[in-house]
């Protein structure tokens, strides 16, 4: 029968024209309000995968951020701690395995919603079509019997009803295409996701993450294994031990930030629990309410069927592949906590042990500079009251800075320095250097303990070197100071100018120094009056010894007692200081010496007093002015 499109259909064919046209063109399907929803999961892909970034990122930490200390026992809690962090993150990614398969993605809702409207729709109209072939079966058999008034009315009838069957079929049959076109992309692209995962969903997404971590799931490449820490014997000096509870500090520090993330971490596996825990008690309670009904069946009500025991257990399964390993992974991080506060406790410990160390070591340390601080007040003190030698004293008084120094360098040296071998190397390696480099200050300074020693000078000593003759004015550890003094025979008077000489001159054996003997200020001087051939000559010698004697005896006392000073220094006993006449030949001829000790400080006053009562005599005698001829000189007996 030929196809014909009444001008008017029925109201009800409207509807199925409606929802043909709107699914074709992409519009809402008539059956979109009577779906049921799809039951969502009890986790979000999102929140699936912060935790496992998070939990990558706690197991990075554990493994490098706690640096050991060198405690004994820091290898076993941190090899503890990787093998607790390796676990938490094998359980995470056993959990979001798990949930993989609940997590549909966009595409699939969306195609899965599509297919779901046109099942709906097809069985809409293949039941629609059979209320029409139904009525057109109805309407043949009236025409069948109609009086012939009604065949025409029943006929026009009958074709508009053939015609929305005719549509129907039609429409029937590109729907059952639609609908056999998703089940095969479904199929084909469940196979496809079967040998490699979407790149674009979320399995690829655990896949990525899963391959940033070679070292726990690729078995076949493992890194090789890090060298345990060394162990770091106890720290004697301070320096090392400032740096070892400085190191412990760190460790402390580092330790409690790892605690803080492994409790935000187990916070987050706790909020992934809770919907997980809540939707098996929901499914259990479902398994109870129907072995209840099972066992204790009501009238009117339906029996639940294996199918739905099934169900059930299928579902409770799904759920408790992914709470089960979120509930191994919190015991883990338990114990990853457990461990971590018992290497803070080892490490805290240590710490306090050092610190108390540091405390008595600077105690100790004080106590011993306090008690050589106090040696060098008793020793300053007792050198003031007993040692009355201005010279002697100056000289206990740098030795006892030096002890006194060199002692707390020492102390310094062996309280705050932990490794002597290296410290032995370095200061041989300076000193060799500076053995060069300051060769001539070294030798200053090695000559002034011989400038101070017993047979050194001291300020106010009178020397003569390098042609230069002074005072002592300063001795200082590099170079002596002189006040030189100059002048015409005897007279010798200071210049005003300082002369400074490096101690060093004292190694030189071209430069001797002259010096009086320590404790005498005496020097000897001689007067001389040439004489004729024929004269009493001898009367000239005892006027002369007269004169020189008188002058003597005033500072005799002071010269001997400067004698014996001598002869108890150098314990040799000398020949008394005493005037000395002689004859002797020159070469203008004979003349008459005296030869006689004078104090130094009072040498010109001497002379002077010799050479007027000499004069005075020789005026008043005319035999003396006979013998003698010519002027009596006053001269140094010893030249230098």
């Amino acid at each position: 029968m030929r196809l014909r499109l009444p001008l008017h259909f029925r109201p009800s064919v409207l509807p199925v024209l409606a929802a043909a046209v709107l699914f074709t063109f992409g519009g809402p399907s008539l059956g979109a309000q009577d779906q049921t929803p799809v039951a969502a999961p009890p986790i979000d892909e999102n929140q699936i995968l912060r935790h496992l970034n998070n939990v990558i990122t706690w197991y990075r930490k554990t493994k490098s951020q706690i640096q050991p200390v060198g405690l004994p026992t820091d290898a076993l809690y941190q090899a503890t701690a990787n093998k607790l962090a390796v676990n938490v993150v094998t359980l995470a990614f056993a959990s979001a395995e798990k949930a993989a398969p609940l997590i549909p993605s966009d595409t699939e809702q969306t195609s899965s919603s599509s297919h779901q409207n046109l099942v709906k729709l097809l069985r809409d109209t293949a039941a629609h079509n059979a209320q029409l072939q139904t009525e057109i079966s109805q309407l043949n058999s009236k025409i069948a019997i109609a009086r012939s008034r009604d065949i025409q009315a029943l006929t026009d009838q009958r074709d508009r009803a053939q015609g929305e069957l005719d549509l129907g079929n039609s429409m029937l049959n590109s729907l059952s295409q639609l609908t056999r076109a998703p089940e095969q992309k479904t199929t084909r692209t469940k196979t496809e996701s079967a040998n490699q995962p979407n790149p674009n969903g979320f399995e690829a997404s655990v896949s990525q993450l899963k391959a940033s971590l070679p070292e726990i799931f690729d078995t076949k490449n493992q890194p090789p294994p890090s060298p345990p820490a060394q162990t770091v014997g106890s720290p004697t000096g301070l320096f090392g031990q400032l740096r070892r509870i400085y190191d412990q500090s760190l460790s402390l520090r580092q330790i409690e930030n790892l605690q803080l993330e492994t409790n935000q971490l187990q916070d987050l596996v706790n909020n992934m629990r809770t919907p997980l825990r809540a939707q098996l008690r929901a499914t259990l309670q479902q398994g109870r309410a129907l072995s209840a009904t099972a066992d204790n069946p009501q009238a009117g009500q339906a029996l639940p069927t294996k199918q739905d025991f099934d169900t059930l257990a299928a579902k409770f399964d799904q759920v408790a592949g992914i709470e089960v390993p979120l509930s191994q992974e919190v015991a883990a991080l338990d114990e990853s906590k457990a461990n971590l506060e018992d290497w803070r406790n080892s490490i805290r410990r240590e710490y306090g042990a050092i610190l108390r160390n540091i405390l008595i070591h600077v105690g100790i340390m004080v106590a011993v500079l306090g008690f050589l601080l106090l040696i060098s007040d008793l020793w300053k003190r007792a050198t003031f009251r007993y040692v009355s030698d201005t010279r002697r004293r100056r000289q206990f008084l740098v030795v006892r800075r030096f002890v006194i120094g060199f002692l707390i360098v020492l102390v310094l040296v062996l309280g705050f320095v932990t490794e002597f071998s290296a410290l032995a190397t370095f200061a041989g390696f300076l000193t060799a250097g500076v053995a060069v480099g300051l060769q001539t200050i070294l030798l200053s300074v090695a000559a002034y303990f011989f400038l101070i020693g017993r047979s050194g000078i001291r300020v106010g000593d009178r020397i003569s070197i390098a042609g230069v003759t002074g005072d002592v004015v300063d001795v200082g550890f590099v170079r002596f100071y002189m006040l030189e003094l100059a002048g015409t025979g005897i007279d010798l008077q200071p210049t005003g100018r300082i002369v400074a000489f490096a101690n060093a001159v004292l190694f030189q054996p071209t430069t001797p120094m002259f010096k009086q003997a320590p404790g005498t200020h005496y020097a000897w001087h001689e007067i001389s009056i040439a004489l004729k051939p024929a004269g009493n000559h001898k009367l000239i010698e005892d006027t002369m010894m007269q004169v020189v004697q008188s002058v003597y005896e005033k500072y005799q006392p002071v010269l001997d007692r400067q004698q014996r000073h001598i002869e108890e220094r150098f314990e040799v006993p000398f020949e008394p200081l005493r005037p000395k006449a002689q004859m002797q030949l020159v070469d203008t001829g004979l003349e008459a010496v005296v030869r006689y000790p004078v104090s130094l400080r009072h040498n010109v006053q001497a002379d002077d007093e010799i050479t007027r009562r000499l004069l005075e005599l020789i005026g008043k005698n005319e035999e003396l002015q006979s013998t003698v001829d010519g002027l009596p000189r006053i001269r140094a007996a010893i030249r230098g």
